[in-house]
């Protein structure tokens, strides 16, 4: 590089030019002076001429171009879904456990069962008005009803 003052007297005006430069466009970006157009010069605008569109369409391919093979294209396999039949909610009867009459834990044991608000006596695996007893205990019962099973508690 340059030594001394020789260089600093070349490159002091360089820099103070290229900084005046960039002052002046920037200077010059945000004044409001609109160049003025003369009437003399009239614009002439031309229409733009409208090409018509290419139009293909996409044609049934016969053979693979890469292999040569013949294309088989796979068969679709609708499956029908099948239809969701609904069922009414299971309307249970009234149920109420009253106790143990006799025989407590045994399997000759009868239980004090109301259904639909008629007293029933009934022993393991005995079925009235639809309803099967599978299970007793002392203070609990297991009841089947249309293939549903539910326990109740003896009633206070």
């Amino acid at each position: 590089m340059l030594k001394g003052k020789k260089g600093l007297y070349i490159l002091l005006p360089v820099v103070a030019f290229i900084w005046g430069a960039i002052i002046i466009q920037v200077v010059g970006a945000f004044s409001d002076d609109d160049p003025v157009l003369s009437k003399a010069a009239e614009v002439n605008i031309a229409p733009v001429e409208e090409k018509e569109r290419d139009t293909f369409s996409i044609g049934f391919i016969e053979r693979d171009p890469f292999l040569g093979t013949l294309y088989k294209p796979k068969k679709k396999v609708m499956v029908k879904p099948k239809a969701v039949i609904k069922r009414p909610p299971l309307v249970w009867p009234s149920i109420t456990y009253k106790g143990v009459v006799s025989g407590k834990g045994n399997a000759n044991a009868i239980y004090l069962i109301n259904i639909n608000g008629a007293d029933q006596l009934m022993q393991v695996k005995q079925t009235l008005s639809e309803v099967t007893l599978i299970q007793g205990r002392s203070n609990t019962i297991r009841v089947k009803y249309k293939g549903k099973i539910k326990e109740f508690k003896i009633a206070n």
